[in-house]
């Protein structure tokens, strides 16, 4: 899922008093991805790691991520 926006993250998580490590260790995952989300350097996770991380916030998932879609096409020869 693609991060909506790191300010936005950075905001939940201030509001909730979270810290990067603090956060990584309630969501179950490395604090070099939950601080690469908040300084932009990453901008997708994994689905379950999104749901963690809106949960842990007590925001909705939709308020920080969506659903990464994808546009491709593939001709297929018959």
């Amino acid at each position: 899922m693609r991060l909506v926006s790191p300010d936005a993250l950075r905001q939940y998580m201030q509001f909730r008093h979270y810290t990067v490590r603090g956060l990584a260790t309630k969501v179950g995952c490395s604090h070099s991805t939950i601080g690469f989300l908040v300084k932009g350097t990453r901008k997708n996770t994994r689905p379950e790691i999104a749901c963690k991380i809106a949960e842990a916030l007590d925001c909705p998932v939709d308020a920080l991520f969506v659903a990464k879609v994808s546009h491709v096409s593939r001709e297929i020869a018959a």
